[in-house]
């Protein structure tokens, strides 16, 4: 809306130096024109045109202007160009009015688009009769110029104002309009960081912010309650396990010292344990991600491994598979990485869809900790490598098997919770290799 009101204030402008400047010219080549047609007066009687001749061709040496005179026949008696066709459309209607005795209009106004010759006329008059006309053909190259100047100024001044305008009126007005999108962008930004309770106000707004501002307070209300009750199942969840744990923990402790598998089964016992006591922390944690942060030391990956096959050996050892304890290189990890969850993972995929003897080893590779499995069996083609660790993807070979196709998906999961990756390759001398590598603790004391 400004900007059509600026322009419409420009448009009579822009026609006023246009037609300013055409009149001043046409004013000033009339006053030369009237003098012409008095000194043609006696020449045009007497017949001797001689000295007119020199006059029209000093002025138009003078100031770059052809002139000539006509008779009432319009025939040309003198001119300080030749080639002077008194037929042409310009020459001719203002030629009809001049020696009708009658003053030809002002020419239109001179854009700088308009091209040709201002014609400007006046009658040779003695004693009332009209005995012919003095004309002279205007170049407008220079007053085009002078328009074109002043439209570009006015322009200018137009771009400047309307610039203003928008500094100093449109500026202020945008930013009161989109100050209620600005309060819901930031509080989009509180509750990603976990401010669930972030609310944003109503009052005063216009009735489609109104209603955007209450859906995204119904919206934050609706995630705040979700959160609460969440948390509240984790904590009613986790109180519950430990009394059953703690009980089942003591019946095995009791056969612990006479059957591996039991202590297998103890140990098995010490994890869920420690899941409780995470889900507990998880129930009273207000940010997300709070749970993984420990001030717990690093956990030396190797000795993790080594404690865990003890009870797959015996696993191994009923089923008649060999599993083999290969290199075990300290290495520190982050101490939330579950190892027995992806070790239990690896090895029961490798007794299943693998051949024996299946080894186990921990090493080290530049600033990694890599915990290796390797089976002996068929393996996998390298268009099913690129595939390990998408869920529930299944190879061609095993699709028949038992199995939900998410065990490798979730030790991958495992694996990135902690900056890790997953790597699978086929070994030399076939088969398949499954790596966990996880960032080494710099820090870590072997």
């Amino acid at each position: 809306m400004v900007v059509i009101l600026a322009v419409v204030a420009a448009v009579p402008l822009a026609n006023y130096i246009a037609t300013s400047t055409s009149r001043t010219l046409f004013l000033s080549r009339s006053n030369d024109a009237d003098w012409f047609a008095t000194m043609a007066e006696s020449p045009l009687q007497s017949g001797d045109i001689a000295n007119l001749r020199e006059l029209a061709v000093r002025y138009h040496e003078l100031y770059n202007t052809p002139v000539f005179v006509v008779d009432v026949d319009r025939k040309v008696v003198a001119t300080s160009r030749s080639g002077v066709d008194v037929k042409e459309p310009d020459l001719a209607a203002a030629l009809d009015s001049t020696l009708a005795g009658r003053l030809p209009a002002e020419p239109p106004a001179l854009f700088p688009w308009r091209t040709g010759e201002m014609v400007v006329a006046r009658p040779v008059v003695n004693n009332g009769r009209v005995l012919g006309a003095a004309v002279l053909r205007v170049p407008t190259e220079k007053a085009r110029e002078q328009v074109q100047n002043g439209l570009l100024l006015l322009l200018g001044g137009l771009l400047i104002s309307i610039g203003a305008i928008v500094i100093g009126i449109v500026r202020p007005i945008t930013r009161w309009v989109l100050r209620p999108l600005n309060d819901l962008d930031n509080a989009t930004h509180q509750i990603t960081r976990g401010a669930l309770d972030t609310r944003v106000s109503t009052d005063g707004r216009a009735p489609e912010l109104r209603r955007l501002g209450d859906s995204f307070n119904s919206m934050a209300l609706s995630l705040h309650q979700a959160r609460q009750r969440e948390r509240e199942f984790v904590a009613d969840a986790s109180h519950q396990l430990r009394t059953p744990l703690t009980s089942a923990r003591i019946h095995i402790e009791g056969l612990s010292r006479l059957s591996p598998t039991a202590r297998f089964a103890l140990s098995d016992i010490d994890r869920l344990g420690r899941i409780v006591q995470r889900l507990s922390r998880l129930a009273g944690s207000d940010r997300p991600g709070a749970d993984a942060e420990s001030n717990e030391e690093p956990l030396d990956l190797a000795q993790a491994v080594k404690e865990r096959l003890v009870g797959w050996k015996a696993v191994y050892a009923a089923d008649d598979m060999e599993l083999i304890i290969g290199e075990m290189v300290p290495g520190g990890v982050a101490p939330e990485l579950e190892v027995d969850d992806i070790l239990d993972v690896l090895l029961d995929n490798a007794s299943k869809y693998g051949a024996p003897p299946v080894e186990v080893s921990v090493t080290r590779d530049g600033t990694e900790v890599v915990m290796s499995v390797r089976d002996h069996g068929l393996g996998l083609g390298s268009r099913d490598l690129k595939k390990v660790g998408e869920r529930f993807w299944r190879s061609a070979h095993h699709r028949e098997m038992p199995g939900t196709g998410l065990g490798l998906a979730i030790v991958r999961s495992e694996a990135a919770r902690v900056g890790g990756r997953v790597v699978a390759r086929p070994p030399i001398g076939g088969g398949l290799v499954i790596e966990v590598r996880v960032p080494l603790i710099d820090d870590y004391d072997v």
